[in-house]
Order: C-alpha cells, then structure tokens, then sequence
C-alpha cells in the first residue's frame, strides 16, 4: 500500500513527500502497479514531467530501465507526452534511453510519432552521444591492445609471465 502513495506523489510531482517516503521506510522503489499496466514510480514522474522527481527516484535506486505492460521504459512515457526535460535528465543520469518496446519502437520514434521535435532531436544527440563514447572506448582498447603487443615481441611471454608469478607471491 505504501508503494501506492509513492506512485501518486510521484505522479503528482510532490518531491518533498517523495524525498520523505525514500528517506523514512523501506520501501520498493520498483514497485509495479499491476492495475496501470505495471507502471512504477519512476513511469508516472516521467510521463507527467516532474523531472525533479526524477531524478530524486533515479538517486534511490529506482530503474530506469523497467518495463510496463508492453515493454515501455519511463523514456518512452516522457517521450510521448513530449518531456523534454525528464529526457534530459535520464540522459544525464546515463539512463538506458534507447530500448526498444515489445513493437520494436524506441523512445525516439514514440517522439516522432506523437510530434515532439524537441525530444527527438534531444535523443538524436544523446544516441550521437553515445556512438562517440563507443568510438572513444574502442579506440583506447585497441591503442592499449598495440602497446601490449609491442612489450611482448620486446620482452617475449616468458619474461612477462615471470614478473606476475613473482608479483603474485
């Protein structure tokens, strides 16, 4: 019963009694309402755009990448009702943005559907985002993959493996 009254102040943007619910008792803040389609706290902040809320959820714990009925994420919630800025607060936060529902759409194509430009374009830069850091990764493995490479034909296996057995010892 107590997960309810979270639902509501979430949906209701009251991040004070929010903030106390998740401070004072135990509670699960993944906490599906099976009578609105497995909704969580985290799903009505993000549909009705109390980004702070939001972020108050995300700082507890709460999963950014749990589904409802249907396979909708709290981003696909923000990006249909054009919350813009519940989006960027979950790209900030390293949320999960991209996930495809059960149909295959993602938050962005719910944008384009319903007409959000401003979250489309959001979530453009934040996929871009996201290539660019994979790109960044990628090329630091392969740079350090090369430099291994280079102390090995110089120092041969058996001269490295010799220096971490005695490391290990």
């Amino acid at each position: 019963m107590t997960e309810l009254v979270l639902h509501e102040a979430a949906a209701n943007g009251e991040w004070q009694t929010l903030e106390s619910m998740l401070m004072i008792q135990r509670i699960d803040v993944d906490h599906k309402d099976e009578d609105f389609g497995d909704r969580t706290a985290l799903h009505w902040a993000a549909s009705k755009g109390h980004a702070k809320c939001v972020k108050l959820l995300l700082e507890y714990g709460a999963d950014a990448s749990s589904r409802m009925v249907g396979g909708w994420t709290p981003a696909h919630c923000a990006a249909e009702t054009g919350r813009s800025n519940v989006l960027k607060v979950l790209i900030d936060q390293r949320s999960a943005v991209a996930l495809p529902d059960n149909t295959g759409d993602t938050p962005k194509r719910v944008a384009e559907i319903y007409g959000h430009t401003a979250c489309v374009e959001l979530l453009e830069s934040a996929e871009e985002s996201a290539v660019q850091r994979q790109h960044l990764i990628r090329d630091k493995f392969r740079a350090h993959t090369r430099k291994v490479s280079r102390v090995v034909a110089e120092k041969g296996v058996e001269s490295i493996l010799d220096k971490v057995k005695d490391s290990s010892n």
